[in-house]
């Protein structure tokens, strides 16, 4: 009876930290306005099938993938499989102080990069409408 209770244990805290890392990857990748595509591509995937198992918690995050991303993001790798990020910290403490959330977006002038940052923006205030951020 130990036994099953230890592995049931076992068998959540995997669940809980797959969970926590699948929406770290989430919001990291929303925040810089990047497609699951394009990420499953830059990892040197297949397809975005792949990746987007690990968004879903459905696939454990590899070593290798993590410190690539780790170094996309800018970011250390404890962040992206930290069950409470800085980037989710820092937006809260934002949001609780006034109300909104503060965005750099940098342009070059062109049509392209603006109409990326639009599609960014669209999609975070999309996560701010159903407090996913």
């Amino acid at each position: 009876m130990l036994f099953a209770t230890i592995s049931q244990n076992r068998l959540i805290m995997e669940t809980a930290l797959k969970s926590n890392i699948a929406e770290n990857l989430r919001k990291h990748r929303v925040l810089r306005g990047y497609t699951q595509e394009y990420i499953a591509e830059y990892l040197g995937k297949k397809d975005y099938t792949a990746y987007s198992r690990y968004e879903q918690g459905r696939s454990n995050l590899k070593m290798e993938d993590a410190i690539k991303l780790a170094d996309l993001y800018q970011v250390d790798v404890q962040e992206l499989i930290s069950v409470s990020p800085k980037v989710n910290q820092s937006f809260e403490n934002q949001k609780k102080s006034n109300g909104l959330i503060s965005i750099l977006v940098d342009l070059d002038g062109s049509s392209s990069t603006l109409e990326n940052n639009i599609i960014r923006l669209k999609k975070i205030n999309e996560l701010i409408a159903k407090q996913d951020l």
